[in-house]
């Protein structure tokens, strides 16, 4: 039928109410819209369906067979619309559901501690947590997360973005590599061996920061699990650069200074969440309790680094 592919979905709001109420006037009232216009969105409707729907008595409008058989179905397609909205509502009010959460690796730990407040083991609530570690931006747009903890600002302009400190790194190494190479000094940087990422080099970009360089003949051990760099370290391959949440809990490690007590080299800490955030009350829940917690502990580090 032509003209159905653009119909507006407002002619059948109005159509339905004027079948219900019985005349134009009570339409009107129920939708709160003017005489006119709901006489006009009829109008409107019988044009785009190439078919009349009311038969114009002196005493106003009559459905008439069409009418009344298509006011059965905009009828359940009101109850439906009702339905759509309730379920809408439902979502945005409860403190319940499932939350998925992207996080970088050094990070991933954190998060368990943080959101572990919400959790209800009552058997009142039914409250899930994703957590998808990865080094990729998932797109929160598109539906792949809820809520990303990420160290570089989404380019996306619709995200809800909150920078909430820095995450300290420092350098590692074991007793075993030291005792075999020294304690580096800046001035000795380039003598030693070190660990890094495969995707991304962030010690590297940290001395680079700093003003040192890494050869890249020595670098030693690479890989992108934070878990598989720390053991590397552990076992003397070289040095590498952790977070000092973790790495300073390392038994099997040594922090080394990185040149004065001031210097301290941080990466930027943001929570990101979807557009949807703002309405549901479960998403905002969730993301300001991440970043209440993040800034508390990490607040105080401004001073960061970007990766390459």
């Amino acid at each position: 039928m032509p003209g159905l592919a653009n119909l507006d979905w407002n002619l059948l709001r109005s159509f339905e109410a004027v079948a219900r109420e019985g005349s134009l006037g009570r339409a009107a009232k129920h939708l709160g819209l003017a005489h006119p216009t709901v006489a006009r969105h009829i109008q409107q409707l019988e044009e785009q369906l190439g078919q009349t729907l009311f038969d114009r008595t002196s005493t106003g409008l009559a459905l008439n067979d069409l009418g009344r058989r298509l006011a059965s179905v905009s009828q359940a397609m009101g109850e439906e619309a009702a339905q759509f909205l309730a379920v809408a509502e439902t979502a945005r009010n409860t403190p319940d559901g499932v939350v998925r959460i992207t996080v970088a690796e050094l990070l991933a730990d954190l998060a368990p501690t943080l959101l572990s407040g919400l959790q209800d083991f009552t058997g009142k609530r039914q409250r899930v947590f994703e957590l998808i570690v990865s080094a990729e931006a998932l797109n929160l747009l598109e539906g792949d997360a809820d809520i990303a903890l990420r160290h570089l600002r989404p380019v996306q302009q619709e995200l809800l973005c909150r920078r909430v400190g820095g995450l300290p790194l420092a350098p590692y190494a074991s007793a075993a590599y030291l005792d075999r190479m020294g304690t580096p000094t800046r001035e000795s940087y380039d003598e030693h061996w070190y660990i890094d990422g495969v995707s991304e080099q962030r010690f590297t970009a940290a001395l680079k920061a700093l003003g040192g360089l890494i050869p890249p003949s020595r670098i030693a051990f690479r890989s992108d699990a934070l878990g598989a760099r720390a053991s590397a370290a552990a076992a003397g391959w070289g040095i590498v650069a952790l977070p000092r949440h973790l790495g300073d809990e390392d038994r099997r490690l040594q922090r080394l200074a990185l040149g004065t007590d001031e210097e301290q080299q941080s990466l930027p800490i943001w929570v990101v969440a979807r557009p949807s955030a703002r309405q549901r009350v479960l998403l905002r829940t969730v993301s300001d309790t991440l970043a209440a917690g993040l800034e508390a502990r990490f607040g105080g580090n401004r001073e960061h680094f970007e990766p390459a």
